[in-house]
């Protein structure tokens, strides 16, 4: 397996106290994904609902930012 799909893993679990449910389905099993920039080739972090096609936030740099993005918007709504 993938490094970054192991360390999305990781921080997930690290995370998982600190990230809200998702305010459109209910959900409160929040994940953390990594993708790697077809360019660049640098790690990007998405923290997403795992309800398929539901809310996600997406491409921040680091993984802090992309939980922060995450619970603001779930408090947006």
């Amino acid at each position: 397996m993938a490094q970054r799909f192991i360390l999305a893993q990781k921080y997930t679990e690290k995370y998982k106290d600190v990230l809200l449910p998702c305010e459109h389905c209910g959900n409160q099993n929040i994940v953390i994904a990594s993708d790697r920039g077809i360019f660049d080739n640098k790690l990007y972090w998405s923290v997403c609902c795992s309800t398929t096609s539901c809310d996600c936030t997406g491409f921040h740099t680091s993984v802090v930012d992309a939980v922060k993005s995450w619970n603001e918007k779930q408090r947006e709504i």
